[in-house]
């Protein structure tokens, strides 16, 4: 009987392996775990920006690609897991008054949430979902925005 350490979603663990193992295997190191294995990890969830690969915790996001009229600009994320990120940065978006060519653009500090996660094939799990909360002049306001889950 040979300890040979088995590398599993990146903890090692000695397994007791009653087959021969040559000094050639043995030297080797680690044994990688197999594909079927990594596929059961959990993956975390990303937002898809405009142009490039998804991120996990972005501090700046364009949420309109079309039109860049709504983003959010310096969040600070408290926390990012599997069914929601919640965070607080600015939210900055064009009022479109009179109309979005000539409209005005306003940040306002908020809180983010993201939610509504969405399982693609190109890019794993991705939030589908951004609710911003704040205040506008002592009102409480509350927009939701859909995030990219497919290339455009």
């Amino acid at each position: 009987m040979r300890r040979v350490p088995l590398a599993v979603f990146g903890v090692t663990v000695a397994v007791a392996l009653f087959l021969p193992v040559s000094r050639a295997v043995a030297a080797r190191g680690p044994v990688p775990a197999s594909t079927g294995q990594l596929s059961a990890v959990k993956t975390t969830p990303k937002v898809l920006p405009c142009v490039g690969l998804p991120q996990v915790r972005p501090a700046n996001y364009l949420m309109s690609c079309a039109d860049a009229n709504a983003s959010w600009k310096k969040v600070k994320w408290a926390s990012w897991g599997a069914k929601s990120a919640i965070g607080t940065g600015d939210l900055y978006q064009n009022d479109c008054q009179p109309n979005c060519v000539s409209g005005q653009f306003h940040s306002d500090r908020a809180k983010v949430v993201l939610s509504e996660v969405k399982a693609t094939k190109k890019y794993g799990l991705l939030y589908s979902q951004a609710t911003f909360s704040y205040s506008l002049k002592g009102k409480h306001m509350s927009e939701t925005f859909g995030l990219a889950t497919s290339p455009e």
